[in-house]
């Protein structure tokens, strides 16, 4: 079968590409990627990065609007679109963008006039059940009433597409980590390469005030002295951050993929403290997965998907509760018998759903039965 999968996720080698890899490496699948040529993520452009050695097409697009600041990135679309698919003619098209996005509306538009017989596999993390404004409402409201598949990036965002008014087939189908890259080492190696002492807890992620963070520092003051916390990452509280956090906490910048395996093995325990606002809240949480697959054992807060992830490798508190947060991390700082069996915990769920060979396993079933 011949699949078109159109993700800006997929610009990145490591964020993106994982997924491409895996499912192109079934014999029944034949797979062209299409990213866009230039993409505004966190504040920065970026631009795509051609994979090495791939079993899949890789083409890089131009795409008109790619940033528009009432509209963010949902109202890129590719000129080229229909010429791809007059050549490349595809039997299925995921779109790993927005059902929301003009996007997902083209595509679909195309696929209709040019390609009926193609099937529409359309992906979301969204799970916040909420009005959007024009236009994208009305895009949100085309493309599900076409799509023959929807994937939800849990069970909440499929609910959203429930209560959106999709009745079609749908799946929860998650983010996935490279286990082999994020996998367990030598702790105590890992504390000495990066003079980490005590007992360490780890965030690693967007430096903003959704993730808990203040929340995160206030529960490590009311922690023994030995409870140490180090950060990893960048964004607008950093200097807010520095200036509450005292000598207990380093905050470290952000770090390539490869090095941040190290990280998660230093920490005794890695922790998403995430606050759900009016108008976000944790769709996934891929650090929980990076930190399992090292079993490195985790706590998450009550918001959005971050309970269904942790499941068995960690333990969940009230989100915005420092008292209790700080409870969880004495809890594990006391028993490393119990840090040791969620870590294992742990690095069992990753190998058993959330590897990209898992991922794509369950997207190249999907596209069998769209087609079937």
């Amino acid at each position: 079968m011949r699949v078109l999968l159109i993700s800006h996720t997929c610009q990145s080698i490591s964020e993106g590409q994982p997924k491409a890899h895996a499912l192109a490496a079934f014999d029944d699948v034949t797979l062209r990627v299409l990213v866009p040529d230039r993409w505004r993520r966190y504040g920065q452009w970026r631009k795509a990065e051609p994979p090495a050695r791939a079993a899949f097409q890789y083409q890089v697009a131009k795409v008109s609007f790619p940033w528009l600041r009432f509209a963010q990135t949902y109202l890129h679309a590719y000129p080229c679109l229909q010429g791809v698919l007059r050549e490349f003619q595809p039997d299925v098209i995921d779109i790993w963008e927005e059902p929301w996005s003009r996007v997902s509306y083209q595509a679909v538009t195309l696929r209709n006039r040019v390609l009926p017989r193609a099937k529409i596999v359309s992906e979301t993390e969204q799970n916040i059940d909420r009005h959007l404004p024009y236009p994208f409402e009305g895009y949100r409201k085309f493309v599900l009433a076409n799509a023959d598949f929807a994937v939800g990036r849990s069970a909440e965002a499929v609910q959203v597409l429930r209560n959106k008014g999709y009745t079609g087939p749908a799946q929860a189908v998650p983010n996935a980590v490279d286990a082999v890259l994020f996998r367990p080492m030598d702790r105590e190696e890992c504390r000495l390469n990066l003079a980490l002492s005590g007992f360490v807890v780890g965030y690693v992620g967007r430096l903003v005030e959704e993730k808990g963070l203040f929340d995160l520092v206030e529960a490590v003051r009311l922690c023994p002295p030995q409870v140490n916390l180090v950060m990893v990452g960048d964004g607008p509280i950093r200097e807010e951050l520095f200036r509450r956090s005292g000598d207990r906490i380093r905050i470290l910048p952000n770090r390539p993929p490869a090095e941040l395996p190290q990280l998660m093995n230093a920490m005794d325990v890695l922790v998403l403290a995430s606050r759900t606002t009016a108008s976000w809240k944790e769709q996934f949480g891929r650090v929980l997965i990076e930190a399992g697959a090292c079993a490195t054992p985790v706590i998450g807060s009550d918001s959005g998907a971050i309970p269904d992830v942790v499941a068995g490798g960690g333990l969940v508190v009230p989100q915005a509760n420092p008292a209790a947060l700080a409870g969880a991390i004495k809890q594990l700082s006391s028993d490393a018998s119990l840090r040791k069996s969620l870590g294992e915990t742990g690095r069992k769920q990753v190998l058993e759903h959330y590897t990209w060979r898992r991922v794509a396993e369950r997207m190249r079933d999907i596209y069998r039965l769209v087609l079937a």
